[in-house]
């Protein structure tokens, strides 16, 4: 069931569904500094700072930010949002990030390497079908 970030806005958190992953590499894409090669016409390769997405920001049927969690060099659990520019405000990233990361660690006990073995398959998967 969606929750609503902020009764004052549309916006909705709802968990990331695999129809969802064309629109969030798309989302990740345009919001990095990784871009599509014109000469070469070859898709970008995702990588594990991709992360693992797992809730999404809705306005209407456009999702415009989601939350994912990657592991640092430290072995750490890091979670971390993308919101598009043109929607973000006052501090909903890290509202975001926190919701997140409370409703994840709610549903989940954190397995570190399990957590970075799904990073990895998830970013192979994706990197494939593309």
């Amino acid at each position: 069931m969606p929750t609503t970030i902020n009764e004052e806005t549309t916006l909705k958190f709802e968990p990331v569904h695999l129809s969802d992953l064309t629109k969030i590499t798309d989302l990740y894409f345009s919001q990095t500094e990784i871009k599509k090669d014109s000469t070469n016409f070859e898709q970008p390769k995702l990588t594990k700072e991709f992360g693992f997405p797992i809730y999404k920001l809705v306005e209407g049927d456009l999702i415009i930010g989601y939350s994912y969690f990657t592991v640092n060099s430290s072995e750490e659990i890091i979670f971390k949002a993308i919101i598009n520019p043109e929607y973000s405000f006052g501090d909903l990233e890290s509202r975001f990030i926190d919701r997140s990361k409370q409703k994840y660690v709610s549903k989940k006990e954190l397995d570190h390497k399990g957590m970075k073995n799904s990073i990895t398959r998830m970013v192979d998967w994706l990197n494939w079908s593309r």
